[in-house]
């Protein structure tokens, strides 16, 4: 079965509803790329849909990339676009602000920073790699700073 968008260029961005991970779906979405998009907060997504709707296709599925059925779910609509020419993993947590130095970073906090800037953003590419076509970038990144500038 051929997907109506095989021959369109296609986008999964994680933390899409606000930030960076917004400017940058806009950004693609101005150029005639079809978006997926995600978060963790369905109201806001909602939003971005909105948006992002009056620019070209988009698919939003709220959810938490740290959850292993959220990424499946985000690999069936990859698969229903044909496939992804870019995956942006955005979605990020920042942590304490300001970032206390190591020597007193709470060890279950950094473990929830690690899982979600390093581990889940893994585990997304992990979850749509048969979905990836030849060409594809993936590119992560987060931008929490922008959201709460601190020093250092």
């Amino acid at each position: 079965m051929t997907s109506e968008f095989a021959s369109e260029r296609t986008a999964l961005i994680t933390g899409a509803s606000r930030g960076l991970g917004r400017a940058l779906a806009r950004a693609l979405g101005v150029r005639g790329w079809n978006l997926i998009i995600t978060s963790r907060d369905p109201g806001a997504l909602r939003a971005a849909r909105d948006e992002l709707a009056t620019l070209t296709h988009v698919a939003a599925i709220p959810g938490d990339v740290r959850d292993d059925a959220h990424r499946i779910e985000l690999a069936v609509l990859a698969r229903g676009h044909g496939g992804l020419d870019a995956l942006i993993n955005n979605a990020g947590a920042l942590g304490p602000s300001p970032q206390p130095g190591l020597l007193d970073y709470p060890l279950n906090t950094l473990g929830e920073v690690f899982e979600t800037n390093v581990i889940a953003p893994l585990g997304v590419i992990q979850a749509v790699r048969s979905h990836l076509k030849p060409h594809a970038r993936v590119l992560n990144v987060t931008s929490d700073a922008a959201v709460n500038p601190y020093g250092g």
